[in-house]
C-alpha cells in the first residue's frame, strides 16, 4: 500500500494534467460555444472517417459454417472420384479379361478375390466361384500376367486357391528357348528357384520361365515366370537359378479358373 502511495505521488503532476485534460475536454464537448461546437464537429468527422465493418457476428459465424458444409462435400467429392477411378480401372481390366478369355484356348471362369489367406497353412485366397460355375479341385488358376495357383477346396459358389507363392507349391516347369526342364520352388516374396538346371544348359538371366506339360493339372506354355539370376558353383551339378514370378497375389482382384481343359501328353 505504501508502495502505491509512493508512486501516486511520483506521477502526481501527471495525473493532474491528464485529470484537467479530461475535464476540459468534457466542457467543450458538452458545452454550447462556438469553440464546443467545432470541436464537437472534428470529433464526428473523425469517427465518420473511420471505416466501418461491413459485415457483422452473424454473418461471420454464417460464413464459418457454410465454409464447413463446403469442406464436407469437397471430401465427398474427393472419395466419389477415387471410387470412380477405382471403378474405371478395374472396367479396364474386366474388358481385358473378357478379350483373354474369348482368345483362349481353354474354358475360363473368370472369377473375383473375395478373401485372402483362409487357410493358416497355406498361403491361399479364396475365388466366388465353385462347382455350381464348373468348378473342381486341382483346377489351374491364371491371372493376365501369368499362374496364380489351383484349386484346392471347392464349395458350391467358393473356391479356394493355392497360391504359387506357397513354400509347399511345386511346378514342373520349362526354361529359355531350349525349354530345359526343372522344378520351380518359391522362395520369398515374388521369387522363387527352378531345381535340376544344368550348368551346360545354356539357359540366362531374362529367359521365360513356362509350364512344362509334365502334369495332369497344368497345361504346357502357361507363363509362369522370368530368370532373374543364374549362378554356377564349381563342385555342383546342377546351376542355381532364381526366378521372379509374373504374378503379385497381394494385387490381384480377379483371375480365370482353367476348367474343362485336357492335359497335353
Amino acid at each position: 500500500m505504501r508502495n502505491l502511495f509512493e508512486l501516486l505521488s511520483y506521477f502526481r503532476d501527471l495525473l493532474l494534467l491528464i485529470l484537467a485534460v479530461i475535464i476540459s475536454l468534457m466542457l467543450l464537448l458538452t458545452g454550447e460555444s462556438r469553440q464546443s461546437f467545432a470541436l464537437q464537429d472534428l470529433g464526428v468527422r473523425i469517427i465518420g472517417a473511420v471505416p466501418r465493418p461491413r459485415i457483422g457476428i452473424s454473418e461471420i459465424l454464417s460464413y464459418k459454417d457454410e465454409n464447413q458444409i463446403l469442406r464436407q462435400r469437397l471430401m465427398q467429392y474427393t472419395l466419389l472420384n477415387a471410387e470412380l477411378a477405382d471403378l474405371a480401372r478395374e472396367n479396364e481390366q474386366l474388358r481385358s479379361m473378357l478379350q483373354f478369355t474369348k482368345g483362349a484356348p481353354y474354358d475360363l471362369r473368370v472369377a473375383e478375390v473375395i478373401n485372402r489367406g483362409a487357410s493358416s497353412i497355406l498361403s491361399t485366397i479364396t475365388l466366388n466361384v465353385g462347382t455350381n460355375h464348373g468348378v473342381v479341385e486341382n483346377l489351374p488358376v491364371l491371372t493376365l500376367e501369368g499362374l496364380l495357383g489351383k484349386t484346392i477346396t471347392v464349395t458350391p459358389n467358393t473356391s479356394i486357391i493355392q497360391l504359387i507363392t506357397d513354400r509347399n507349391f511345386r511346378l514342373s516347369v520349362k526354361v529359355g528357348g531350349e525349354g530345359t526342364r526343372g522344378i520351380l520352388k518359391p522362395l520369398y516374396g515374388p521369387y522363387a528357384e527352378v531345381t535340376g538346371i544344368a550348368p551346360t544348359s545354356g539357359v540366362q538371366r531374362g529367359d521365360k520361365v513356362m509350364t512344362s506339360g509334365f502334369s495332369d493339372i497344368y497345361p504346357k506354355n502357361l507363363p509362369v515366370a522370368e530368370v532373374h539370376e543364374v549362378t554356377h558353383i564349381p563342385g555342383e551339378n546342377f546351376s542355381r537359378v532364381r526366378v521372379r514370378l509374373y504374378i503379385n497375389p497381394s494385387e490381384v482382384e480377379h483371375a480365370f479358373v482353367m476348367v474343362g481343359h485336357e492335359p497335353d501328353s
